[in-house]
């Protein structure tokens, strides 16, 4: 026992000093992201065109330098921005690290060094190390939720200010300071974005790019070709905002005709706990044997795996695009 706290001791002083390391060598990203928002020089020809708001600063040095490429830490950056999550990537590596060696070493610990003590805490880890993805993945979905259903508000807003005779700018700025979190966080970024010396133009596609919605994307592009080609830009909004809510009605019929598959979706994977709560309470010594032999170990973590997966695959069937 000893051993094993001595161990974890170890582990958990070495992944401290890792982020203290991570910690220093980003002791500088608010000065990288204030230069990537000043005005691009003229691009040559055959260079990357992309606008300069959407090559946000990927991971922090040291992080590319151990992961050998920066696709996993840009995406990861762009998720807990997503997610509205004030950790750097380094930090939300070092999250998921830690509540893995956690999960891992509390098998360990109460097992005494045994084999099935191993065999819980392998799956364990895994799964610590998961769980922070997963709770970015739900503040993601949660957000961009709200923002979708803020957004035919905001549009009506804006729209509303161009008619009072409202620069297009000064419109969003108006929108934002009447609208509630999280859609005003991302409207006054935008203006703060274009104050700080951005064009009007990469600011939309930098919040588009940032926000991940099908529905704004649709707002930034006619407003693009709006401002590239001319017309009534409070018509193509109000315009917008209908498509958005027929697409809302369409999204709800979807959702009323999968009800009845989303919950067979729950029934199907509550039903074998239910039934072996059912079996331990009507023989216990014959149950046990799934916690106290190694085999009914095995026998359980195939089982909720092969569960997980069937939950997770009807829940895909069902998640119709709309």
């Amino acid at each position: 026992m000893i051993a094993a706290l001595a161990a974890l001791f170890v582990l958990l002083s070495l992944c401290c000093g890792i982020v203290g390391l991570y910690a220093l060598s980003s002791s500088r990203i608010a000065d990288v992201r204030l230069r990537a928002l000043q005005a691009p020089p003229p691009t040559p020809a055959g260079s990357d065109s992309r606008p300069l708001l959407r090559r946000t600063p990927s991971a922090i040095p040291a992080l590319r330098r151990l992961l050998g490429t920066s696709t996993w830490a840009e995406r990861a950056a762009l998720n807990l921005d997503r997610a509205h999550i004030n950790l750097r990537v380094g930090e939300y590596l070092m999250l998921r690290i830690l509540v893995g060696i956690l999960l891992l070493a509390l098998p360990l610990l109460f097992a005494g060094g045994e084999v099935v003590g191993l065999v819980i805490a392998i799956p364990m880890a895994l799964v610590g190390y998961m769980l922070p993805a997963f709770w970015v993945a739900l503040r993601r979905r949660r957000r961009l939720l709200a923002i979708d259903r803020q957004l035919v508000e905001g549009l009506t807003h804006i729209a509303s200010a161009i008619r009072a005779g409202f620069a297009m700018l000064q419109a969003i700025d108006a929108a934002a300071q009447r609208l509630k979190p999280p859609l005003s966080q991302e409207f006054g970024r935008l203006v703060a974005d274009v104050r700080l010396g951005a064009s009007l133009e990469d600011a939309l596609l930098s919040m588009g790019n940032r926000i991940g919605s099908y529905d704004l994307d649709l707002v930034v592009t006619a407003t693009l070709i709006q401002r590239s080609s001319g017309g009534n830009l409070s018509e193509i909004l109000d315009n917008v905002s209908e498509t958005i809510r027929e697409r809302d009605r369409i999204r709800g019929e979807v959702r009323t005709l999968t009800a009845q598959q989303r919950f067979a979706a729950w029934v199907l994977s509550l039903w074998p706990a239910f039934l072996a709560a059912i079996f331990f309470l009507l023989n216990p010594d014959l149950m046990s044997n799934l916690w106290t032999e190694t085999s009914g170990i095995i026998m359980l973590i195939v089982a909720g795996a092969l569960q997980v997966l069937g939950f997770l695959t009807i829940r895909r069937i069902t998640a119709i695009e709309t």
